[in-house]
């Protein structure tokens, strides 16, 4: 597993794209309207929209992480990281933070590299 994370438009899918000879094809994009993943892909993109759907949708998303962990074993997975800046006001965007933070650090423990990419810059943080 490998996870690469950044602030939005950073260059994040162009960076996995060129470093690992990624076409469309192999990317599932994720959105903030559907709870499932696709894991016959090679990449999940944006997983941050893929956990906002799930709390729209009244679903935990860390429980759906710990339990399906397995099947994100041999994907790159690809998240906005929005823990940095001041904390939201609004609680669903709070609730929003804080299941990205969770799910960021299971993934975390289990990724064999973890890239954060900033202005199309990657930093390799494990």
């Amino acid at each position: 597993m490998i996870l690469v994370i950044g602030g939005a438009y950073q260059g994040k899918l162009d960076f996995v794209k060129n470093e690992f000879n990624i076409s469309n094809e192999d990317i599932f994009f994720c959105s903030d309207n559907n709870c499932y993943i696709d894991f016959d892909k090679k990449v999940i993109n944006s997983l941050n929209l893929f956990i906002l759907s799930m709390i729209k949708n009244n679903k935990e998303p860390v429980s759906y992480i710990k339990e399906n962990i397995e099947k994100f074993k041999d994907k790159i997975i690809i998240c906005d990281d929005i823990s940095c800046g001041i904390v939201p006001i609004e609680e669903d965007m709070r609730i929003l933070r804080e299941k990205i933070g969770y799910s960021l650090s299971l993934i975390t423990k289990e990724s064999k590299r973890v890239i954060r990419v900033f202005c199309g810059i990657p930093m390799d943080l494990k």
